[in-house]
């Protein structure tokens, strides 16, 4: 009898198919027969399978006259099998040497059902998901006695890991569902999950299941392929309630409720799914819950606990939800589920004291670094960093605060490794005295991350001529290392077109281009000055970036780094991307940061580099890629120029006030309520309070509104009195308008910190208090205390503001103490050299160990 039957249907999978072969041929485990399912294939995969069978007779071919689905391709295999065991493989997939080898030396030692790992793998070669054996299962168990503890899940995943009984499945009639569109393999497990007495999950990863970007299981659910998994909840509680084990059947059915209402939304996002389609869904939801009494059983619990059922509770909160869409109480679960997710999540990892699931997520080729990240609770674990077998130490550390409560803290450890330099020698990582799934060599990581060669023959046509633009070679010299620069697309005047003009003048061998809406007021005046503009959203734009080196803007929004869809052109390598910040980040803005994939973040002043990239801050940036330069218009600012008597008044903008954005550039809708919030409000009744007149009159001051540029659009509709001069920057810069200023008021505004650059005055009126405004834009409050660290007096009322505006017009614009001693204390550098000491951090390549200054101790 053979050993091992390995059951493979097939469909039109002659891409795969000679490395699926190859993988097998390779197997150390000799004694197999693969049986190939031919599921009516129309390409090129019936005369492959024919001729490896002919050469190889393991491999056995099974011709079906139709297209029946993989569910049933694979009974066909189960009847058919000659092995003593049987295992499943895709064609699509491939199998490590020792796979069958390791399976059935556990199966004939332990004489039980084997579980392995698995790795999953993108098409592109990244590793997305590596499965280890859960920390609290015992090597062999029963799963039905330990699913109450690691729950269920682990047994009903990852069909192709396992090795049967062939007897098992046939003397019990387990077979794979049929005429279903996904999910047959996970009605076998639901089946036979009770059957089984003895398991041994061993620790080997015996499977590398490929990710393709065309799959299912990346592309699209219908509600039928929703249906096919809630049928599987419907199957497994009658199989648990003919053994009294219904709460085995609540726990599978409450992990679906985490799991496909989730997917549901974000294929709504994406425009693939319908209100219908949510409609359904929520519908086949309900009839599980309906027919097996979920309710009656589990409500009580979940009042006292919601954390017991949370899948179960998010099903109750959309069906009991007055929300006229269904869309919409998806939605309201969602938001309503992450908290108690997350905690769930918390107190595993305090349960267990690090995630034990690394990340793997990021690959420096200038410096060849590795980025690797795992959660913790409050004493972080001890690590050893292999290089073959020479320990070595982290190019640069970190640990990130992610959750404090009451009684612990989770942190997410941040770590830089450097490839090995010997030839073969492996990067490993232990943890806590356990290996991780960190151990390959330097060329299998360098290869990992690099892009991979796409099929673009069904790709849009608009799509194929840009891929097909780039490789020409006129285009291909004209972008040949180029660096990209833009601010806003619709607007200059910040930080990317002054570090454009210092490079295009200091260093004309770089091919340095600016990018910029050609309706925009300020392309123009670049284009008198000799900028080399390309349009933005032009096709020449997207050459452009697919061809640039560097990636160098003052904005960090989406549109910014990933202009283009990235399904059609994640071959190409992306451009480093330098932030050079639009601003002194003062606030936490690490929900958002943390989304924008930076290389290089510029910063100007050392508390907000300790904010960002210290250790226990929230943000990812560590040390690696924080820079300490100042701002690329800060040079501009000390250049001397005539001041002139201008009361300069610039409120920050609102997140709160802005109309709806589409992500892909500035311009958003309009708010039809902006001109009557208490913004406008609040800045109307200073503006027009008698006082302020009088003390411009008595100073010969005048007053400029000068409009964040969010609010522009809005300018001249703005209700201030005629004497107030409006301005945004489609009437002039707002730099050299603060350069020939004397006196600034604001809010919260940032650009405090360019006026106190100058050694100007600055008056905060803060009509509300700064805690309400944090909780207004959706941030956390950061470092900056306002009272302590600010550049001039908080104003809470409008008799606090103009006595203080009195003394700055009796001062004639010149800042006072302290405030002049924490403008000279907070900047870490102040003088003209901020644009050179950029480049040089765009320019000079970090090395492998880290710098000694920036490696971080902990």
């Amino acid at each position: 009898m053979t050993a091992v039957t390995v059951v493979v249907p097939v469909y039109n999978a002659e891409m795969w198919i000679p490395r699926f072969i190859d993988c097998m041929q390779r197997q150390v485990f000799k004694d197999f027969e693969v049986l190939m399912i031919d599921d009516g294939s129309t390409d090129n995969s019936v005369a492959l399978m024919l001729n490896i069978a002919s050469i190889d007779s393991r491999f056995k071919i099974i011709q079906l006259p139709d297209n029946r689905g993989c569910g049933e391709a694979r009974n066909i295999g189960i009847a058919s099998a000659k092995g003593e065991t049987l295992c499943f493989a895709d064609p699509d997939d491939f199998l490590p040497e020792n796979s069958l080898e390791v399976r059935y030396a556990a199966y004939k030692k332990h004489r039980a059902v084997v579980r392995a790992c698995h790795h999953e793998v993108m098409d592109d070669g990244t590793i997305r998901n590596m499965e280890t054996r859960p920390s609290a299962l015992p090597e062999i168990c029963s799963p039905v006695e330990v699913a109450s503890r690691v729950g269920v899940n682990p047994f009903l995943c990852a069909h192709w890991t396992w090795l049967w009984p062939t007897s098992l499945l046939r003397k019990n009639g387990i077979l794979n569902g049929e005429n279903m569109r996904t999910g047959e393999d996970i009605y076998l497990l639901a089946r036979v999950f009770f059957l089984i007495n003895r398991v041994v999950w061993i620790d080997d990863v015996v499977y590398y299941w490929i990710k393709r970007t065309d799959s299912l299981s990346t592309t699209m659910y219908t509600p039928e392929h929703y249906g096919n998994y809630f049928a599987i909840c419907d199957i497994f509680y009658k199989e648990a309630t003919k053994r009294d084990q219904v709460a085995l059947a609540d726990m599978f059915f409450n992990e679906y409720l985490l799991t496909y209402p989730g997917h549901l939304l974000m294929q709504i996002s994406q425009g693939k799914s319908t209100e219908q389609d949510a409609r359904e869904v929520i519908r086949q939801m309900a009839q599980v819950a309906h027919d097996h009494g979920v309710f009656a059983r589990c409500l009580e619990v979940i009042k006292k606990n919601p954390l017991r059922y949370p899948g179960i509770h998010r099903l109750h909160h959309i069906l009991t939800s007055n929300a006229p869409s269904a869309i919409q109480r998806l939605a309201d679960s969602q938001a309503s589920l992450a908290p108690l997710m997350r905690e769930v999540q918390y107190r595993a990892i305090r349960a267990q004291g690090w995630s034990q699931e690394l990340v793997i997520d990021k690959f420096d080729t200038e410096s060849e670094l590795l980025r690797v990240r795992y959660m913790f609770c409050d004493n972080r674990p001890t690590e050893v960093i292999l290089w073959g077998d020479d320990e070595r130490t982290p190019a640069y550390a970190k640990n990130r605060t992610v959750h404090v409560d009451n009684h612990f803290t989770i942190f997410e450890r941040i770590l830089w490794l450097a490839l090995p330099s010997e030839a073969g020698a492996q990067l490993r990582l232990l943890i806590a005295g356990q290996e991780t799934s960190l151990h390959h060599t330097g060329p299998e990581i360098r290869a990992a991350f690099a892009p991979r060669p796409l099929d673009d023959t069904h790709f849009p046509p608009d799509v194929r001529a840009l891929r097909r633009l780039v490789t020409s070679p006129v285009i291909q010299r004209k972008f040949k290392d180029a660096w990209l620069f833009i601010d806003r697309d619709t607007e200059a005047d910040d930080n990317a077109e002054h570090l454009y003009r210092w490079v295009r003048r200091e260093h004309p061998e770089v091919n340095a281009w600016f990018v910029l809406n050609q309706d925009s007021h300020d392309w123009e005046r670049l284009e008198q000055e000799g900028f080399r503009l390309i349009a933005h959203g032009s096709v020449e734009h997207g050459a452009l970036f697919l061809l640039s080196r560097k990636l160098i803007s003052s904005q960090r929004d989406r549109y910014i780094f990933a202009p283009l869809e990235e399904q059609y052109f994640r071959d190409f390598p992306k451009p480093q991307f330098i932030c050079l910040a639009h601003g002194v980040i003062k606030d936490d803005m690490s929900p958002w940061l943390n989304t924008v994939p930076c290389d290089i973040f510029i910063s100007s002043t050392h508390d907000e580099a300790r904010s960002i990239s210290g250790d226990g801050s929230p943000y990812l940036i560590t040390a690696k890629e924080q820079r300490v330069t100042g701002l690329a218009r800060h040079d501009r600012l000390l250049q001397p120029c005539k001041k002139e008597n201008i009361l300069f008044v610039m409120p920050t903008w609102r997140a709160d006030l802005v109309g709806k954005w589409d992500g892909k550039g500035q311009r958003r809708e309009r708010n039809p309520n902006f001109l009557s919030s208490s913004y406008i409000a609040t800045w109307k009744d200073v503006l027009e309070d008698p006082r302020l007149k009088s003390l411009l009159e008595r100073y010969g001051y005048q007053v400029v509104f000068f409009s964040h540029p969010g609010f522009s659009d809005y300018l001249e509709e703005m209700p201030f009195p005629s004497f107030v001069q409006k301005l945004s920057k489609s009437h002039g810069s707002v730099g050299e308008t603060l350069r020939i200023s004397k006196i600034m008021i604001t809010d919260f505004s940032s650009v405090a910190f360019d006026m106190a650059y100058m050694h100007k005055p600055v008056i905060y009126y803060q009509h509300e208090e700064k805690a309400a405004y944090i909780k207004s834009q959706a941030w956390a409050s950061g470092y900056f205390n306002y009272h302590e660290m600010g550049f001039g007096p908080v104003c809470h009322d409008k008799q606090t503001l103009f006595a203080h505006l009195e003394e700055a017009l009796k001062a004639d614009g010149q800042m006072q103490p302290p405030y002049l001693q924490r403008a000279e204390k907070t900047f870490a550098y102040h003088d003209a050299g901020c644009c050179q000491r950029i480049f040089e951090a765009i320019t000079v390549k970090v090395p492998p160990q880290g710098r000694p200054d920036a490696a971080m101790s902990l």
